[in-house]
């Protein structure tokens, strides 16, 4: 990852003090000739593009895949293939992946088809579901499918529209995608709407494949409206970003060194240079959220010269606060004022985002300050896109921007209808490589790669309905499995290779097989580690319970080798010793008196009785009668039940964790393997190497079909092991009711609905519960941690005691390699504060996180308690309390209808 802040300062060349002095627009001839071009289309009447005519003629009969720029009229072909479905009394359901978009598309497919025509289904709506259009999320079409399947019935729809198709590439959401077109039944029309597929043939290829039925490809890649990319020099000077012969030439020689690392974007110069030379409105696609909160306090007001409408804006906006009375307090709302920009990035709240949007449709706003992030879901097309870099944060480093990234930015720039020419304006800076953007401007887009992945809601939710083996036959058809075909071959030579040299060591390992190993050596590393952690944490319990009083004269013990010793001196302060006399034969004696030893505490394996008086140094048969004594008692009364001191818990759980860990251990084939060296060691064992070669070439060695298969076979152990399904691969009781809870960890919701440890009669502490669950990550730090503990001690004792009632499968996933989320406290916090009725502005103090973030924590805990809600026949009174909470989070600022 690049560093951006921090570590020893370089030295940097001195700025010229003049340099923004000498800053003075200065456009060159060649973009003055573009610009001229700028203006309004003439209204002209709608005719299809060929490209549209040919997408319905085709889906008329086929699936379809169409591939148009950004504004090329994709919409267009939905509406007319809905159309012909829907005059005919067939049902269609048209799949985004934003809710937000099916939102708008709710309003347009109502105004076309009549509002008691079109349903709409996306978790936070459901508005008349039987209708024949539905409009809803992917996610919602994938969960259709599962209960569907699991009724044994068809899916009752006719033709499915998929927008956004290029999702199904996605790595987080791409999964959802294949799972639907996997499980979707032939009969039913598909299709696909993207403006950035490369394998699109492919993708055709795959579903022909797969559904086996022919699915064409039709492609526009004309824009609607021209793209032209401009550079702006840091002293004024307007020219293009290239030509013929590639990058301009004095961008190549312009040296990105010459700008710091805190270097600034000077948004005021770039502004008033894009309306000097007409390029407003504008889209800044900015690196973070900071950057964009940076930015719009940095714009000048509106000179007086440039307000066009400003009754109207100031109405319009009227409009829209009265309409969400709550944003009249934003802290931004001045800034939209005085300069008519706006910051619009996942911290907003999604009422403030919508409001910008529609200022910025009807044109009201100059520029939008936005992070790179959300480009793919904005909905505000600009005359002008401006990129001051071409990297962005992915979440955990910075990398360089991809060709589609930087399409679904340019995407916007230029309005059809609106414009005649769109532009994209790159400006320098410190993290700005001008020659890949002109790179990535002329390549195509990134090629979609399969996304799929195994999880315990797809488990579970197969089950319900297929057979293991009918599940082995499903990955088969993956996309993945479809794009390994061409490597076959290498492949094939692998495990050819493999299996030869396997053939001498496998009647050797404990295991059995390679890929037994691939799965076993990791737990039991993971135990060894884990038993070294128990050993360390047993020594330091039980020395601690050694040195505090328990080692008094007369205290009888027996160290590591199991020999018999009576204290006769404790350990002092700084010697961690005592001072004992060995009990066994033949006593030693030094000058006349017993020898003692001294005995390091940690050599002490047990602890017995204690001896009432103890002989004097010098009485040689007092210490050979009680030698004698204690050998007829034996072990069992020197160290049995009731006669040692008992041990403090914290010692117990210390060696009880101990003996699980070496139990669970010994369990593992590992244990006693003749090969256990080379396996485990780096070494030159030839087998050593071979383990090497296996994991360094195991993804090329499985074919993805294998991997799946592995996948889902670790996954239903789990899920078998825990209760939810049967040796034959049939759910129980559990497993029917929890494949109903479509979350990302569903095993630990439902470990706590079986472990009771959410309430069924406090739904706002029902909500506060299930709000951890929503995370991925922990945001505020720790320190705010103890201190929400402190401060809110009757939501901590719940919290606490779900998080110990989970600890074991916790444990366990851990173990077994599964990502579990942090479940942050933070979260019980806000959200049982706002199910309780407090206002957004109490809440929203709480934490110092977005109020977007907060927002987004909300809706998704929504989400989860609707899985919770589904749970109505087996679990009625949990179902009904989440539906009140339900309600109770769902309320303004928090939800967009």
């Amino acid at each position: 990852m690049r560093r951006r802040h921090g570590g020893p300062r370089k030295k940097t060349p001195p700025k010229d003090p003049s340099r923004q002095d000498t800053f003075r627009l200065k456009i060159s001839p060649k973009v003055r000739k573009v610009l001229d071009r700028i203006g309004v289309p003439e209204p002209r009447p709608f005719v299809p593009d060929p490209f549209q005519v040919e997408a319905i003629e085709k889906v008329r009969r086929h699936d379809v895949l169409v591939t148009a720029p950004t504004g090329a009229g994709k919409t267009y072909i939905a509406i007319e293939a809905i159309r012909e479905v829907f005059r005919k009394g067939g049902r269609s359901w048209y799949a985004s992946p934003l809710k937000a978009l099916s939102n708008a598309k709710l309003e347009e497919f109502s105004a076309l088809f009549g509002p008691e025509n079109v349903g709409i289904l996306t978790g936070d709506r459901k508005e008349n579901p039987d209708a024949p259009i539905i409009v809803g999320t992917t996610e919602i079409l994938r969960n259709q499918l599962y209960d569907a399947m699991h009724r044994g019935e068809d899916l009752a729809v006719d033709l499915v529209v998929m927008d956004e198709a290029h999702y199904l590439g996605d790595p987080d959401r791409g999964v959802v995608w294949e799972e639907v077109l996997i499980y979707l039944p032939a009969r039913v029309r598909l299709l696909l709407l993207s403006a950035t597929i490369r394998n699109a043939q492919q993708i055709c290829d795959w579903l022909l494949w797969l559904r086996q039925s022919p699915c064409l490809w039709v492609a526009a890649t004309e824009r609607p409206v021209p793209l032209y990319p401009l550079f702006l020099f840091p002293h004024g000077d307007l020219t293009p970003l290239g030509g013929k012969g590639g990058l301009f030439r004095p961008i190549r020689d312009l040296d990105p060194r010459q700008f710091s690392r805190r270097d600034f974007p000077d948004i005021a110069r770039i502004l008033e240079a894009l309306r000097q030379a007409d390029l407003l409105p504008a889209i800044f696609f900015l690196k973070s959220r900071a950057d964009c909160e940076r930015a719009i306090g940095l714009c000048p007001p509106v000179p007086k010269s440039a307000i066009k409408r400003r009754a109207d804006f100031d109405r319009r906006l009227r409009e829209l606060l009265d309409q969400w009375p709550f944003l009249k307090t934003h802290k931004h709302l001045s800034i939209l004022r005085r300069s008519r920009v706006g910051a619009h990035h996942a911290g907003q709240l999604p009422h403030w985002k919508l409001l910008l949007e529609k200022l910025m449709q009807e044109g009201y706003l100059e520029a939008i300050f936005s992070t790179s992030t959300v480009a793919a879901g904005v909905n505000f097309p600009a005359r002008t896109v401006v990129v001051p870099q071409s990297d962005r944060f992915n979440g955990r480093e910075f990398v360089d921007l991809s060709a589609t990234d930087l399409l679904q930015m340019t995407g916007r720039a230029g309005r059809r209808g609106m414009d005649e020419i769109g532009f994209v304006l790159v400006v320098p800076g410190r993290y700005q490589k001008a020659e890949l953007i002109h790179d990535l401007l002329r390549s195509p887009p990134d090629a979609i790669q399969s996304q799929i992945r195994v999880n315990f809601s797809m488990v579970l939710n197969l089950l319900l309905s297929h057979e293991p083996e009918e599940i082995r036959t499903l990955f088969a058809r993956s996309l993945a499995t479809y794009q390994n075909l061409s490597r076959e071959e290498h492949v094939r030579d692998l495990v050819r290779s493999f299996q030869q040299e396997l053939t001498r060591w496998e009647p050797h390992m404990a295991c059995g097989s390679m890929d037994v190993l691939a799965e076993v050596r990791p737990r039991f590393m993971r135990l060894q580690e884990e038993q070294r952690k128990a050993k360390k944490l047993a020594r330091k319990q039980a020395l601690e319970w050694s040195t505090q009083g328990l080692l008094t004269p007369g205290r009888l013990f027996l160290n590591r080798r199991g020999t018999l010793y009576v204290v006769v001196e404790p350990a002092g302060k700084d010697a961690p010793e005592v001072e004992a006399v060995r009990l066994q034969p033949p006593l030693q004696w030094s000058r006349g008196t017993v020898r003692t030893h001294g005995v390091r505490t940690r050599q002490i394996r047990d602890i017995g009785r204690k001896v009432a008086s103890l002989p004097d140094r010098h009485d040689k048969k007092g210490w050979q009668d009680l030698m004698e004594h204690c050998r007829r008692e034996g072990y069992r009364s020197l160290f049995g039940e009731g006669s040692a001191v008992e041990r403090p818990e914290a010692l117990q759980s210390a060696t009880r964790t101990l003996a699980e860990t070496a139990l669970r251990k010994a369990q593992l084939p590992c244990t006693g393997c003749e090969l256990f060296g080379p396996c485990h060691k780096a070494s030159k064992h030839p087998f050593a190497r071979l383990v090497q070669r296996y994991f360094a070439h195991r993804v090329e060695i499985q074919s993805v079909q294998e991997a799946l298969w592995r996948s889902f076979q670790h996954h239903f152990r789990i899920l078998k092991e825990e209760g939810y399904v049967t040796e034959e691969g049939h759910l129980t009781s559990d497993g029917l009711w929890a494949s109903k809870l479509r979350l990302d960890q569903p095993l630990l919701v439902s470990e706590g609905i079986r472990r009771r440890v959410f309430p069924e009669k406090d739904p706002a502490l029902l909500a506060a519960l299930i709000a951890p669950f929503v995370m991925d990550r922990d945001r505020p730090g720790e320190s705010q941690l103890s201190a929400l503990i402190w401060k809110y001690p009757d939501l901590a004792t719940p919290y606490f005691a779900m998080m110990k009632t989970l600890h074991r499968l916790r444990e366990k996933l851990s173990q077994e390699g599964f990502e579990t989320p942090a479940l942050p406290f933070w979260t019980v916090v806000v959200v049982y504060h706002w199910a309780k009725g407090e206002s957004w502005e109490v809440v929203k103090n709480l934490t110092g996180i977005d109020e977007g973030d907060l927002a987004m924590v909300m809706l998704r805990t929504a989400d989860h308690l609707r899985q919770v809600e589904s749970l109505a026949e087996s679990h009625p009174e949990l179902a009904a309390s989440a539906r009140e909470a339900i309600d109770r989070i769902l309320r303004e600022p928090v939800l967009v209808v």
